[in-house]
């Protein structure tokens, strides 16, 4: 290999060292925290791997396709970004002996393809498929060694019970923080809930008559069109036109759909005499409503958004809709009272402070997201690394199927998988290849669930200490791991492009 492929390659590999060590130590239920300081002062404190990520300032190419993989797996499964990054800064470390040892980059490339092939068949085979009495292990695991461990059993029930209204869809679920209380306190509100207040209000603590959705805004302002005018007669009367024909023709028809009151939602801006001009008919606008929002009142009230006014051809019951004060802060809920879809759920989370408050909901956020994802892939594994170790032990034992020298990049990958539960028992203070070691003999008898134990020292059943994650999490970590360090493989030089004009 020529001095310029390698040094490429050298760059990338300790760009992904770099970027899977800053966030190693914070792998596990013993993990560590960051404090991330911006230029502005604001503080951020986590053991998040995706929040650290996000904040870090990347510019080496190489580092930042580790942190798109890491974005990935979060996208895709809410959680295990860390052991991503870790697991990808560990393939690629790997290869350097690999190269040292003669091996071409695409020959890595082949063994590792089917080192994860076979890694995910494998951890396949040891799932287990009755979910239902480990959700909320699985919420559990998810928050253990964050900000929420301490209230887990309250964290993990409202999880469970959240998923199970929402029938497992994360678009139905949304968070509200409130700064006051403690963690205790949180509630699960069958219903929506919007951190904002109605303009011009008219409403009464009573149900609410009916409601509308409208995906755009009330603004005076109409859309740009091109007038062609001769004099300033002509250009007075489009503008009265314009400012209350149109608009007295839209609140018109907003009043006729809702002659007893109600409440209008719009996704963008309200002018404030169109909500002062429908407040006069007893009805209430709020505006810039965020569109998960919006579809979820849709969802949850059994009707439509629509795209703007003219669209609107009808309304449902509304169900209750009340607005009310929180502490210093104003919300406005949204209940169905009328026996439709209740599946629509908002966490209400409450903590001493905002930056508390911030932990708790990405911690939240976690265990929601691998929540739902085992309740709709209804397949859970072992956690702890243990499946990581047991995919290891059988990539070995098949490595020689492969046979020629890809056999080794196998046996490097197996490496990779072990480094997993190496750091979470290294970050737990225990030798980590003393606990290998013991993992090693006892997987090779049979206890295929076994691994760390973190607490006092080297092994156990995390089947017996009730540890789970989703099978998808750990498919997926695998999966963009791999694709991502092939990827890096493959490039054997770093070319500056011109910049678009």
């Amino acid at each position: 290999m020529n001095d310029k492929k390698q040094t490429a390659q050298s760059l990338n590999i300790r760009a992904a060292k770099a970027i899977a060590d800053t966030v190693r130590s914070t792998l596990g239920p013993a993990g560590m925290d960051k404090m991330m300081v911006d230029g502005g002062g604001n503080v951020i404190v986590t053991n998040d791997g995706a929040t650290i990520l996000q904040q870090l300032d990347i510019t080496h190419p190489g580092a930042k396709m580790i942190v798109e993989a890491a974005n990935t797996q979060e996208t895709m499964c809410y959680d295990g970004t860390t052991t991503t990054t870790i697991l990808a800064g560990e393939l690629l470390a790997n290869t350097e002996d690999l190269f040292n040892k003669g091996l071409h980059p695409n020959v890595v490339c082949k063994g590792y393809r089917q080192a994860a092939k076979w890694a995910v068949e494998h951890i396949n085979d040891i799932t287990v498929e009755d979910i239902e009495p480990h959700l909320r292990q699985v919420a559990k695991t998810a928050i253990t060694g964050k900000a929420l461990e301490s209230n887990e059993l309250q964290v993990s029930t409202l999880c469970v019970e959240a998923v199970n209204r929402a029938k497992g869809d994360i678009k139905r679920i949304s968070v509200v923080c409130q700064p006051g209380g403690s963690l205790e306190d949180s509630y699960c509100f069958s219903g929506k809930i919007l951190n904002q207040t109605f303009m011009m209000s008219s409403m009464k603590n009573e149900p609410t008559p009916e409601v509308v959705l409208i995906n755009s805004g009330l603004s005076k302002k109409e859309d740009s069109v091109q007038v062609n005018v001769s004099n300033v007669g002509d250009y007075k009367s489009y503008q009265e036109y314009a400012n209350k024909d149109i608009w007295q023709e839209k609140v018109e028809k907003i009043v006729g759909l809702l002659p007893k009151g109600g409440v209008v939602f719009c996704r963008d801006s309200v002018n404030e005499l169109v909500a002062a001009l429908l407040s006069k008919n007893n009805i209430s606008v709020a505006q810039r409503i965020p569109p998960s929002d919006m579809e979820a009142m849709a969802i949850l009230l059994g009707t439509t958004v629509a795209h703007s006014v003219e669209d609107l051809n009808g309304t449902d019951p509304a169900g209750k809709v009340l607005q009310f004060t929180m502490g210093d802060m104003q919300y406005i809920s949204i209940e169905d009272v009328h026996g439709g879809d209740n599946s629509v759920t908002t966490l209400v989370l409450r903590g001493a402070t905002r930056q508390t408050l911030d932990e708790t909901e990405r911690g939240f956020d976690d265990a929601l997201g691998v929540v739902c994802l085992a309740f709709n892939s209804e397949r859970i594994v072992r956690g702890g690394g243990s499946s990581y170790m047991n995919a290891a032990l059988n990539l070995r034992s098949r490595a020689a199927e492969i046979g020629g020298r890809a056999q080794m990049a196998i046996e490097a990958f197996a490496n990779a998988l072990e480094s997993i539960p190496a750091t979470i028992a290294q970050n737990a203070g225990h030798d980590p290849l003393d606990i290998i070691l013991e993992l090693r003999n006892e997987h090779l008898q049979g206890n295929f669930d076994y691994g760390p134990d973190i607490y006092n020292g080297g092994t156990m059943s995390m089947g017996d200490a009730n540890v789970w994650e989703p099978y998808e999490l750990v498919k997926q970590a695998i999966q963009s791991a791999s694709e991502v360090s092939i990827s890096i493989l493959r490039i054997d030089d770093i070319i500056g492009r011109k910049s678009e004009d």
